[in-house]
């Protein structure tokens, strides 16, 4: 299980592709997020990619909707949305298939099995042999 620590904000929880725009600098940033993603794509990773820091999975059962996110990468992303003004990126909370929630204390997410489990009760699910 590897877990991160998550500072206040606002968070997006949804498929990386949902959050970057169909622009030709949107495309270029996606190319190096999977280069980088698919050298490991089995360890949820933090990385940051041209100064924007997200947290990254795959699923354990690749596209679908889990809990009402959605994801047809079958990646997950965890990004703080506060940190976040560069044009390649749009958030909404009109964006179906997303997750925003927001702390205003430490939160801490980990990855066991491809589910993810946030502290503060969130919890993302994406393989069936874990579901209740």
């Amino acid at each position: 299980m590897t877990c991160y620590s998550l500072n206040p904000g606002t968070y997006a929880i949804g498929d990386p592709a949902m959050f970057v725009k169909k622009t030709k600098e949107g495309d270029l940033w996606l190319k190096v997020l999977w280069d980088t993603f698919y050298r490991d794509m089995n360890r949820f990773q933090q990385l940051q990619i041209d100064g924007i820091s997200f947290y990254i999975t795959r699923t354990a059962e690749g596209d679908y909707y889990y809990q009402g996110i959605g994801t047809d990468t079958g990646t997950l992303m965890v990004i703080r949305i506060n940190d976040v003004l560069d044009e390649r990126f749009r958030f909404s909370n009109e964006q179906h298939g997303v997750k925003y929630f927001d702390c205003d204390h430490e939160v801490t997410v980990c990855v066991d099995r491809f589910n993810l489990h946030f502290s503060n009760d969130i919890h993302v699910i994406t393989n069936s042999d874990d579901m209740i």
